[in-house]
């Protein structure tokens, strides 16, 4: 058996004779938490305690201390009780009820998505927890499925966790400007900084539902800031189209938990406790979940080797995917192919961090949500051009897709919308007739030339992009070949010259060393660009296309089966 590290060993003998750890049942980055028995009452407890690199920072204790008391003053059946709050031995830790069930969080990871009716009599304990607590001036402020606990029976919720609530009316520990919370779970007021009330934990409870419904986030990124940029700049997709098994009132709930503005939101947790009531009246008892997510085996193939490159990229030692997949294979039951649970188990067998292979999979999703209009995309005519073999990458990008569909003009708007907003860069937006079309805006330092158009005829959209790198190409082949390039190999030229006293079969080559050395720096430097812009062009096109479609299927119903492009 693997010893316990010296800070368990140093908390154990100080709780001695009281409380027996019995082993670690959590860990964050401002606590460790243990389920214990309490020897003189017998019954079991759960201790959380600070890392014991923490325990020596005196405005970490305070705070630590700070949480307990702060939860310990909330008596309400839907949160976990604080029974002590102490320091011994320099060790300051708290005593709580101890909850015999899962997080919220590993129930889905277990299980997938909850059913819609299992789900609502859950949020609705969260939600008049967090009336009780609100109503006394305790923002949580850190609600996320990890902090919500179920009881045995998987039907009773209770929240935890208050490790960075705060009192309403106190001065807050995080001055300094430090932004506290989970990313995922983030209030766009939470991430501007801005003060605080109940609203901000109601946006996490819509968070919470969202992921518990669909087994995902509304925003998901490779990057925190990414995903903190989305809470405050983009609207929540609406969770029916991710999850259309969802009944309409519980969507139109946690559609409106997700608001940007927090007045849009329910006024305060009793309102979000009466209008789930309301819609648990409406929900079939067997409403399905929604659909479990099965990857074929390439699929799971895909995700191991992307979550095994990615760990091997930290350092870390990771199996190759090859023998990862026939492991699994050999270790799954079915043969239609392999579940989520199934792929993170075996991914955590080969040694392979879950962290690792939630991003592959969060990458897989993402990739996933375009594939119906990436069919529809396809190169233009200039993209039919042969590469100049001296710049080594296009010089002209261009593509297009076909939308069955005629976009209205409302819808037209929301589309130019999109386009300027998936740009984001400085242009003009003009319409003609049906058609809008946005062009990239000259500017000092500029070398952008991008147009996008949307034009609708004959009972079809058409949307089609284009690139022109010329200028782009010329700067910088000019600029590095031109000037540095003539620049150090001038200077070559003249140093090699007055070395050999005028030998110019040997200054020569020297110069034109230089020279070539920074046209293939130049080509390179295109190339990867040109790569770069060709990406994002399509990728334009492909988001854009998505919103004309849903644009019309909103209006129209499902559209026919749609067709390529065709050259």
């Amino acid at each position: 058996m693997t010893a316990p590290p010296p800070d368990t060993n140093a908390f154990a003998r100080a709780l001695d004779g009281q409380y027996a750890l019995e082993r670690e049942i959590g860990r964050g980055g401002m606590g460790i938490v243990y389920l214990a028995r309490d020897l003189k009452l017998a019954r079991a407890v759960a201790i959380k305690t600070l890392p014991y690199h923490l325990m020596r920072d005196a405005t970490v204790r305070e705070r630590f201390l700070r949480e307990a008391r702060t939860a310990a003053a909330l008596n309400h059946p839907g949160i976990v009780p604080i029974h002590r709050a102490d320091e011994l031995d320099e060790i300051v830790f708290f005593v709580m009820g101890y909850v015999d069930g899962p997080s919220m969080a590993q129930h889905v990871r277990a299980h997938g998505p909850y059913r819609p009716a299992e789900l609502v009599p859950l949020l609705r304990d969260v939600a008049a927890a967090l009336g009780y607590a609100h109503a006394h001036g305790v923002v949580h402020r850190d609600v996320k499925a990890e902090n919500i606990l179920l009881d045995a029976s998987g039907r009773r919720a209770m929240v935890t966790d208050f490790g960075i609530a705060r009192l309403a009316e106190s001065t807050a520990f995080t001055q300094s400007g430090t932004v506290l919370g989970t990313v995922h779970y983030m209030s766009p007021e939470q991430v501007a900084g801005e003060p605080l009330d109940g609203r901000s934990d109601l946006y996490a409870v819509g968070v919470l539902a969202f992921f518990a419904l669909t087994g995902r986030f509304p925003f998901e990124s490779d990057t925190p800031s990414a995903v903190l940029l989305a809470h405050v700049t983009q609207p929540a997709p609406p969770i029916r189209s991710l999850a259309p098994e969802v009944p309409t009132a519980l969507a139109t709930i946690v559609d409106r938990l997700l608001a940007k503005d927090r007045d849009a939101r329910f006024e305060h947790a009793d309102a979000l406790v009466v209008a789930l009531t309301a819609a648990a009246r409406e929900i079939p008892e067997h409403a399905p979940a929604a659909s479990p997510v099965v990857l074929s085996s390439a699929e799971a193939n895909a995700v191991w080797g992307r979550a095994a490159l990615l760990q091997a990229m930290t350092g870390q030692v990771a199996p190759p995917p090859e023998a990862l997949v026939r492991d699994a294979a050999l270790a799954s039951s079915g043969t239609t192919g392999y579940s989520v649970t199934d792929v993170r188990a075996a991914a955590l067998d080969a040694g392979i961090d879950d962290k690792y292979v939630e991003r592959a999979l969060a990458e897989r999703a993402q990739a996933g949500a375009h594939s119906a209009v990436h069919d529809l995309v396809v190169p233009g005519g200039a993209m039919a051009v042969p590469i100049n073999p001296l710049a080594g990458a296009r010089t002209k990008l261009e593509f297009e897709a076909i939308v069955p569909g005629e976009l209205s003009e409302l819808d037209l708007e929301e589309v130019a919308d999109e386009i300027a907003y998936r740009i984001g860069d400085v242009g003009t937006m003009s319409r003609s007739g049906r058609s809008a079309t946005w062009t990239s805006l000259a500017s000092p330092g500029s070398q952008r030339k991008l147009q996008l158009l949307v034009s609708v005829r004959n009972g079809r959209t058409v949307i089609r992009g284009f690139e022109d790198l010329s200028q782009l190409s010329g700067g910088i082949f000019g600029g590095i070949t031109g000037g540095a390039g003539f620049g150090f190999g001038g200077a070559t030229f003249g140093i090699t010259m007055g070395a050999t006293q005028g030998a110019l079969l040997i200054a020569a080559p020297a110069f034109a060393a230089v020279l070539a050395g920074a046209y293939g720096t130049a080509r390179l430097i295109f190339g990867r660009m040109s790569r770069n812009r060709e990406r994002a062009l399509r990728t334009v096109v492909e988001h854009v296309a998505a919103r004309v479609q849903e644009c019309i299927v909103a209006r129209e119903g499902p559209p026919p089966e749609p067709r390529r492009l065709g050259r």
